[in-house]
């Protein structure tokens, strides 16, 4: 017998549950921009229906193109509170994900899932309030033969992910903040939401955007007189 115990990482540092918990008041935007505008993945990779939130750590997957095998074992060692990470090869026409497997994700305490492939049985996830971040709905099925890794870092929509990152969800995407700068980001993050407010009272008082950032004087600076 082969031994391939390498395959499946079990542990993994994570970022301290505050942290991770702090992430929850922000969103995709928030945290894209806080990182310097990074960490995004591809948008052909958003909510399976709107509405769907997720913040979590990342239990990473990489399968087999066509074959959810992987995707089980990623299930099966995940704990409470982290968002399962796949790639299936970039490939949108392939169903590895469904409503029973949702249904046991969602007994482990997953968060949500991210995957750069399609998923099927759309409605009953829906209905099971599961949280999936996919290409869109494939009923294309898979087989089960091939095991590929988990909790190893994977590329997936344009980004390397770690297990343990941490992954953030909404009407706006998906972005990843790496485990070793989460609290930095965290704390830039909470500081734009504090700065927004005070932008958002001062345009409710009747300063535009244009005045507030003194773009005229910006342009006027290029050489440029628009005459506003």
């Amino acid at each position: 017998m082969k031994d391939c115990k390498d395959l499946i990482v079990k542990d993994f540092p994570k970022p301290a549950p505050e942290i991770v918990e702090g992430f929850k008041k922000v969103s995709v935007a928030t945290a894209h921009e806080a990182m310097g505008r990074l960490g995004y993945l591809d948008p052909a990779i958003h909510q399976l229906y709107p509405g769907m939130k997720v913040c979590g750590t990342a239990v990473t997957c990489e399968c087999k193109e066509m074959d959810n095998l992987t995707l089980h074992a990623a299930i099966h060692v995940s704990h409470p509170g982290d968002v399962i990470v796949c790639t299936m090869g970039n490939y949108p026409e392939q169903g590895p994900f469904g409503d029973c497997m949702a249904t046991a994700a969602m007994m482990k305490g997953v968060q949500g899932l991210v995957i750069d492939s399609g998923v099927r049985d759309g409605e009953t996830i829906k209905e099971l309030g599961f949280n999936v971040f996919s290409k869109g709905h494939c009923v294309n099925g898979t087989v089960k033969e091939q095991f590929g890794t988990v909790n190893h870092p994977i590329a997936i929509g344009g980004q390397v992910v770690n297990p343990g990152d941490i992954v953030i969800g909404d009407d706006d995407g998906v972005v990843v903040v790496p485990r070793q700068i989460a609290a930095q980001v965290l704390e830039a993050s909470l500081q734009r939401l504090d700065n927004e407010v005070g932008i958002r009272a001062k345009f409710e008082a009747g300063t535009d955007s244009w005045e507030l950032s003194g773009f005229g004087e910006k342009m006027k600076a290029k050489g440029i007189d628009l005459g506003i």
